[in-house]
């Protein structure tokens, strides 16, 4: 039997034209189906209001712009939804050049500039009540300096 390379009644080829026309039908029955299931798709890129927060601590006044950028930038380039700002100290040791202790002027615009920039990335932003560790109430704190709202 003279069998061609390439001869479409030679049953190699038939076998491999087959195939590949499965593999063809099951990529594209794929993608449509990916397509159509919208639970699917919400998994694979939730919409912004499922997506997860974190805690995002400045501990001890170590922070600068600089820092602020880079975190922000990496939030968003990894799909987060946003965060929560939280300072606390916990005799965090000194890492930057210069602290920015809790509501100074550095330290307040330092906040501004982390959430404006959070703004035009679409993080979402909270902020913990007081600095340090639940401050903001309990039998600690008399009730007219306790959280009114």
């Amino acid at each position: 039997m003279n069998e061609k390379k390439g001869d479409p009644t030679n049953p190699r080829s038939k076998k491999l034209i087959s195939a590949s026309m499965v593999m063809l039908l099951g990529v594209s029955t794929a993608t449509a189906q990916s397509r159509r299931d919208p639970l699917k798709r919400g998994f694979e890129n939730p919409p912004q209001s499922a997506r997860p927060r974190v805690w995002w601590h400045w501990m001890n006044g170590n922070i600068t712009k600089e820092g602020i950028k880079l975190d922000l930038e990496w939030m968003h380039r990894i799909g987060l939804g946003g965060f929560q700002n939280f300072d606390a100290a916990l005799s965090t040791p000194q890492v930057v050049e210069h602290r920015l202790a809790y509501m100074t002027p550095e330290w307040k615009d330092a906040f501004k500039y982390a959430t404006v920039l959070a703004d035009q990335l679409g993080l979402e932003e909270a902020i913990a009540g007081s600095p340090g560790w639940s401050e903001s109430g309990g039998p600690w704190v008399p009730a007219s300096q306790g959280m009114k709202k």
